[in-house]
């Protein structure tokens, strides 16, 4: 698609300069005791984590004199969707590594589904949108954020900000724009800062000034009989050393809605991931046709692209924790509804662990670690379980992002004493 025309400006909102760090009160939770703490480690199954790892330690000893970021990618469904459970493994990261940005984000809004409490991607005007899950995107494809909004008419106007619950904001000195492939993206210099911005792909355009902003504005002119141009999402990023948390979660995804993205890997890629979490699974257990065998298959048609487009990534599989299936029954001609435990959770779980075994890839079990069979009704009893028993409150996301970011601290911190990571 060539869209030469396009005029793209971006206005910065805010001039002064903004805190580099978005505050979360209360940044700590109390873990239930009904989990199994002792079970909470990564099952590396041979590989080799310390590259990983002494980039990281890099960081927090402040070693390099120029800036190194460490980017790593979380790949999921409605439970990554939500920002709970990752914000809770990104802040505290953050913190020990240094702050690197908010990451990607993604118009979540624009296309009609939820978005996490932090940022804010607002427009002017009506906009199509596309979804990997849910419905059917024959007019419009989507991109590496699992969405793809599209302006009606030739004018986009799209402000992007980063948002919090006191008076600091996360401050960003760059933007790493993804949009539909174009062979050229040109940009118009705004006020007050004169911005540049340069193609690094067919569908990646990056914006860089000197002063930190919390909000910026997009504005283009598509010329009459162009193609409308689709846009992805953006990376939020502070030009500083630390952690990089891009965070890719769709509502209802499975393996195989990531799988039907064209060229999902290589948009992926241009994020440099070092690490790459996949928390998939929940959706898979509850479609009742699907066999290990097919299961397998959809894995490795995520995975497999994923390591041949960032050969540097390491990659690691969470497993879903128990969850219940809705059910009915009559109870004196009345309609009564319970939960069951969801067998199929089972299946899913020893699925992952074996594809991750046989490529020597790193698991983590949160089945287990969450406290395996039975769990969801302690979940439930503990308020940290929803309704329908298979999502999580704010507070159980959070618990869980703090035990993921637990056994990762754990298996650095063996690096750092013992010298490998494996």
């Amino acid at each position: 698609m060539k869209i030469r025309h396009l005029i793209a400006s971006l206005l910065l909102l805010m001039a002064c300069a903004a805190p580099l760090r978005a505050q979360w009160v209360g940044d700590t939770v109390s873990v239930p005791a009904f989990l199994n703490k002792e079970k909470n480690h990564i099952d590396f199954n041979g590989a080799d984590w310390s590259p990983l790892f002494a980039e990281m330690d890099s960081l927090q000893n402040g070693s390099d004199s120029t800036a190194r970021v460490v980017s790593i990618v979380h790949i999921g469904d409605s439970h990554i969707q939500a920002g709970y459970l990752t914000e809770a493994v990104r802040l505290p990261l953050q913190r020990r590594f240094g702050d690197a940005g908010r990451g990607l984000v993604v118009p979540l809004k624009l296309a009609k589904t939820n978005e996490p409490h932090d940022y804010s991607v607002v427009a002017d005007g009506a906009w199509n949108f596309a979804r990997c899950v849910g419905r059917k995107y024959s007019a419009y494809t989507p991109g590496i954020g699992g969405i793809a909004i599209v302006p009606r008419t030739n004018r986009i106007d799209l402000t992007v900000s980063t948002l919090s619950k006191t008076d600091d904001c996360e401050g960003f000195r760059r933007v790493r724009l993804f949009h539909e492939p174009t062979d050229s993206f040109p940009a118009v210099i705004s006020e007050p800062y004169r911005v540049t911005g340069e193609a690094r792909s067919p569908f990646l355009t990056c914006y860089s000034w000197d002063d930190p902003v919390c909000s910026i504005h997009f504005s283009g002119q598509i010329a009459p009989g162009e193609e409308r141009l689709a846009i992805y999402g953006a990376s939020l990023e502070t030009d500083e050393s630390g952690i990089l948390y891009h965070t890719i979660g769709n509502n209802g995804a499975f393996y195989s809605s990531y799988a039907a993205i064209p060229h999902f890997a290589e948009q992926v890629a241009a994020l440099a991931p070092r690490l790459i979490v996949i928390s998939l699974g929940t959706n898979e257990s509850f479609s009742t046709s699907l066999t290990r065998d097919e299961l397998y298959k959809q894995i490795d048609a995520v995975v497999a692209p994923l390591q041949a487009s960032c050969p540097q990534a390491l990659i690691l599989l969470t497993t879903p924790a128990e969850c219940a299936r809705r059910r009915t029954r009559w109870v004196k001609k009345r309609r009564r509804v319970y939960y069951s435990p969801n067998s199929r959770v089972t299946l899913v779980r020893e699925t992952l662990k074996a594809y991750a075994a046989d490529h020597h890839l790193a698991c983590w079990d949160w089945y287990e670690v969450s406290g395996g069979k039975g769990s969801s009704a302690a979940w439930r009893k503990a308020g940290l379980m929803a309704y329908d028993r298979t999502h999580c409150t704010e507070t159980g996301y959070r618990i869980q992002g703090e035990m993921l970011y637990r056994t990762l601290m754990n298996a650095y911190q063996d690096y750092v004493d013992n010298g490998v990571a494996q």
